[in-house]
């Protein structure tokens, strides 16, 4: 294992671009920023390849850097490990072919593009763009807006702080409780929204269904349909049309579409 150490205790930038491996992320209150890198593979090949990848760190920026490689070369690299702490509020963009991203602890911003991979972070009180063609997003606590997208994984957001746009084609989609408003997108998956408490909540999915909560207490007005599926509400009549604090608009072909009062437990979850 390659060991890296540099002295800051004030959030900086990490820019991570690897071809393949498992990448780790920690914020935490620190005074030394630390890197370690290694093959999964040992050996001669490893080695070198951890000899070619580049780390720098000047001016509160943090680079690590895997040369670029293309066609036969690139099929074959070798993959690595690789685990990085920063101080706490950290902004983290991430760029790689084939690697799972894992990020502890909080970061202050989240950029992650991977063509296959999961995705998981557990407190990001910034912006956070995830894209990736294969994998699962799973994101614990993120403060500000969030935007995923994956090709063919399931995304989870526990608690979102901001505006959420989530996207997949043959995943499902689950928030947890959501303060703003919530876009969700996927073919052959199922969107499931615990709690939401304002905005608008705008769902389409074609054969999945469809649950959503709304928070106690929270006005809502109902734009729901579906071809083949059934609609339904378990809301007073009350509760929807005038000037709604919450707008829930909802689509499918075939799935079912279901809105009620979501339960104390899902609203503080």
């Amino acid at each position: 294992m390659t060991h890296w150490e540099f002295p800051g205790s004030d959030p900086i930038e990490l820019d991570i671009s690897l071809i393949a491996g498992d990448i780790s992320v920690t914020g935490l209150p620190t005074d030394v920023i630390t890197v370690s890198l290694e093959p999964t593979k040992p050996g001669r090949a490893g080695d070198e390849a951890v000899a070619a990848v580049r780390v720098e760190y000047s001016a509160g920026r943090l680079e690590i850097v895997q040369p670029k490689q293309s066609g036969f070369i690139r099929r074959h690299s070798t993959s690595f490990s690789l685990a990085v702490t920063v101080p706490a509020g950290s902004r983290c963009t991430v760029s790689s072919a084939a690697t799972d991203v894992s990020c502890h602890g909080e970061l202050g911003s989240l950029d992650v593009r991977n063509a296959s991979g999961d995705v998981s972070a557990a407190t990001v009180t910034g912006p956070v763009q995830v894209h990736t063609l294969s994998g699962q997003v799973r994101l614990d606590e993120a403060a500000a807006e969030v935007t995923a997208h994956s090709g063919s994984g399931d995304i989870c957001l526990r608690r979102a702080g901001g505006n959420v746009i989530a996207q997949t084609a043959s995943g499902d989609i689950e928030i947890g409780t959501a303060a703003a408003s919530a876009t969700a997108r996927t073919a052959s998956g199922s969107v499931r929204i615990a709690s939401i408490c304002a905005g608008t909540a705008d769902i389409t999915t074609v054969s999945g269904d469809v649950y959503v909560g709304v928070a106690p207490g929270v006005g809502v007005y109902l734009d729901l349909g579906t071809v083949t599926g059934r609609a339904t509400s378990d809301l007073e009549p009350s509760d929807s049309g005038g000037d709604a604090e919450l707008h829930i608009k909802g689509r499918t072909l075939s799935g079912s579409l279901n809105v009620a009062r979501a339960a104390l437990a899902d609203d503080h979850r």
